[in-house]
């Protein structure tokens, strides 16, 4: 009898309309990107999110055990084998994760006319077992595909042929069964973290996990929110660079004073009774949700709900800076936040740390939100990186061990005060502020648990999932002293971040040897991989260095045609970029099946891949079949000239963005940010300025500007300038021809 012939017709249009609106959320780059939003934090919320976590990739991420109702009506023998063949339990992790199972693996078991198990209904292949890394966290997501000719039930219910399915704890997979629903050969969904049954049946095999059990995610989630523009706009339309932050760095210390605080036990009191056991204080499970700063990501967070929010980013006196997904500040006036606040209905956020310099007009508004704490730096005030640095690690540590919002802060500005590394510290902690000044800062935002000494089980750490990843590992590191580019660089990350209208799908960074193509580059991919695409999906290539490693293996008589007077062979270059290409598109395809975001494929230095002639043509083909038959691929690439010069790719636009010499204030502005010393004014005497301002002497100087606003010999003068001063240098030395620079 087929699988399918005692299914409810109900059940399978509940099945395909739960299937097409996640399909719909997490396949198509058209969804709103408010429910996408909404989705991600549902999902991230669910997580186990803490600070205590051990890394383990055989780690079992979900188990499938032997249903019930097979297992009694199995014999030992047949069990015997099943377990010989590690078909009685199956674990998907990091290192197995895929399995399918078919007609091959069951038939010399069940084979016998005796048994109640006809493998021979089965498929060769009739379903496939995998997992995936999901777009928000590190978890591993378990799918199942139906292969088969008669199907396969999740709690009863047929799923569709080739479309996969999330497995969740607690529900039914169904290779065989009759038509009052037993299982005659089929598995139990088990999640080793969570071992509970799930009501919710195949609802959740479309939808996200509900949080279970004790597990209160409200009370203790600590949110963090990033906003990292890349520019502003002012009332002229005119675009301005937004000064830099080290958020990635203020994520790391917040989470070490966490992972700190974790293993923190403490004794409460001491039992006066000698057969009573005494009680210790240990911290608990704080969950962090952390996300790029936006409206709807506040408003989400606001709505799931979070015991705290660390607010990190820029603003004014009159609004908070979101980002608006594509590189642009978003102002948010103060007067606006309520209405955000009273968006997401009633809240249980009690503390707001708004991590910024001048942030006491920003912090007012949260208190005239009724955030009962709020801690800010003072009006027209600025704090160096070691202070707020110190700040952060100590009030957090404080906090996630117990201690009240008063008494945390206490210890946090007696940090800066002592710090040996701040300057004037005990006027700089004074530049914190904790509001409402007048109010009660005595409430305990993360209560510690009391242990007994006999429990020491609840003392231990435990292994749990490792806090939300908002920048990838592997990404190359932005150049030092990258600057005057924040223009171009959100210009190239709208054209590749933008969703509508015009969809750009090949851009590339022009302009001469030195100008900053690579530092361009490689700033775009850190701002645009994490928002773009999820991990492993950013993948650099340095078709320059291919081309060098090349000569040196096979020396430069092997090779024909050249650029830059290092001879290269194109087809062995052309062939060992593809290779690549094709191992990363390999390994990454399986993640965008569900993440509904793009691939995005950096091509470095490609000058020997562009030149004039019929390996110029070649490559260009190669790109073009490359875009199509990859549709959720972008390709940035790299070069001295575009590579539509001369003929357009086919069914592929292109976006050139050709870089400019730094003026004059630019390069002494870069020169400064490079040289890893001071430079004084008695050795700039040769400037032909009189001003004041040191950018503008350092313009004048003959020296800087024979660099003629070339980034890369301005950074060969900042090297110069670690030993010698600036007066020092000839004209002559510092001037390098295009070749060499």
């Amino acid at each position: 009898m087929s699988a399918g012939s005692c299914t409810s017709s109900s059940n399978v249009n509940d099945l395909e309309e739960m299937s097409n609106s996640l399909e719909k959320i997490e396949v198509t780059n058209e969804g709103s990107q408010a429910r996408m939003e909404m989705l991600a934090v549902a999902e991230a919320n669910t997580q186990e999110c803490s600070q205590l976590w051990t890394d383990k990739s055989n780690t079992c991420s979900l188990r499938l055990r032997l249903h019930p109702d097979m297992q009694s009506s199995i014999t030992s023998k047949e069990r015997a084998l099943l377990e010989k063949k590690g078909l009685v339990q199956i674990e998907i992790h990091r290192l197995n994760s895929r399995k399918s199972l078919g007609r091959d693996d069951f038939l010399d078991i069940f084979g016998t006319s005796h048994s109640k198990i006809q493998p021979i209904k089965l498929s060769r292949t009739h379903c496939v077992i995998e997992g995936y890394t999901q777009r928000d966290h590190d978890d591993l997501g378990v799918y199942v595909t139906d292969k088969s000719t008669n199907g396969v039930r999740i709690d009863g219910v047929l799923i569709h042929k080739n479309k996969k399915y999330r497995l969740y704890d607690g529900q039914t997979i169904s290779l065989l069964s009759n038509c009052t629903g037993t299982v005659l050969l089929g598995y139990l969904v088990e999640d080793p973290r969570r071992n509970s049954y799930n009501p919710h049946g195949l609802a959740r095999a479309c939808s996200t996990p509900q949080p279970k059990g004790d597990r209160i995610v409200q009370d203790y989630t600590l949110g963090v929110l990033f906003s990292t523009p890349l520019v502003g706009k002012d009332t002229n339309g005119k675009y301005h660079p937004i000064a830099e932050l080290d958020v990635k760095r203020e994520y790391n210390i917040l989470k070490q004073s966490l992972s700190e605080a974790a293993h923190c036990v403490l004794r409460a009191t001491q039992s006066e009774e000698p057969t009573k056991p005494d009680e210790y204080q240990v911290s608990r499970q704080i969950h962090v949700d952390a996300k790029f700063a936006s409206t709807e990501s506040f408003r989400v967070m606001v709505t799931i709900g979070c015991r705290a929010l660390h607010l990190s980013g820029h603003g004014d006196e009159k609004h908070l800076y979101f980002e608006d997904g594509l590189g642009l500040v978003h102002p948010i006036p103060h007067t606006s936040l309520k209405e955000l606040f009273s968006a997401g209905g009633k809240a249980p956020l009690r503390l707001v740390f708004v991590s910024a310099c001048s942030s006491a007009p920003l912090a007012n508004a949260f208190v005239s939100c009724g955030i009962p704490h709020v801690i800010a730096v003072r009006t027209t005030q600025r704090i160096e990186d070691h202070a707020a640095i110190e700040f952060t690690r100590s009030f957090y540590l404080a906090l996630a061990t117990g201690k009240s919002v008063q008494n945390s802060f206490a210890i946090a500005q007696e940090a800066v005060s002592k710090s040996p590394n701040v300057k004037g510290p005990a006027e700089v902690a004074l530049k914190f502020l904790l509001l409402p000044e007048n109010g009660d800062h005595s409430e305990i935002i993360f209560p510690p648990l009391k242990v007994q000494a006999s429990d020491p089980m609840k003392m231990g750490p435990l292994e749990l999932r490792k806090y939300p990843k908002l920048w990838f590992d592997g990404l190359p590191a932005i150049c030092q002293g990258f600057c005057n580019r924040a223009i171009e660089v959100y210009k190239i990350c709208l054209a590749l971040l933008l969703k509508q209208q015009r969809i750009t799908r090949l851009v590339t960074i022009s302009g001469e040897e030195g100008i900053g193509k690579t530092a361009v580059a490689y700033a775009v991919v850190n701002y645009v991989g994490p928002r773009m695409t999820v991990e492993g999906g950013v993948k650099v290539i340095s078709v320059a260095q291919i081309a060098e490693e090349l000569c040196d293996q096979h020396g430069t008589e092997y090779f024909s045609g050249g650029t830059h007077g290092v001879p290269v062979s194109f087809g062995n270059v052309l062939k060992a970029v593809k290779e690549l290409i094709i191992q990363h598109l390999q390994q990454s395809r399986v993640q965008f099946m569900y993440g509904g975001k793009s691939n995005l494929l950096v091509l470095d230095g490609c000058d020997c891949l562009t030149k004039v002639g019929v390996h110029r043509q070649r490559f260009r083909r190669y790109l073009s079949d490359l875009l199509t038959n990859n549709p959720a691929l972008k390709i940035v690439i790299t070069a001295r000239t575009s590579i539509t010069d001369d003929e357009a790719l086919t069914g592929v636009g292109e976006r050139v963005f050709k870089l400019t010499r730094f003026s004059p204030k630019m390069s002494a502005q870069m020169l400064l940010g490079l040289v890893n010393r001071s430079i004084r004014m008695n050795e700039i005497k040769r400037c032909q300025s009189t001003a004041s301002d040191k950018i503008e002497l350092l313009a004048s100087h003959p020296v800087l500007i024979a660099t003629d606003g070339i980034p890369k010999r301005i950074a060969n003068l900042a090297a110069k300038l670690s030993s010698v001063s600036m007066d020092e240098i000839s004209v002559v030395d510092n001037v390098e021809t295009p070749d060499k620079a």
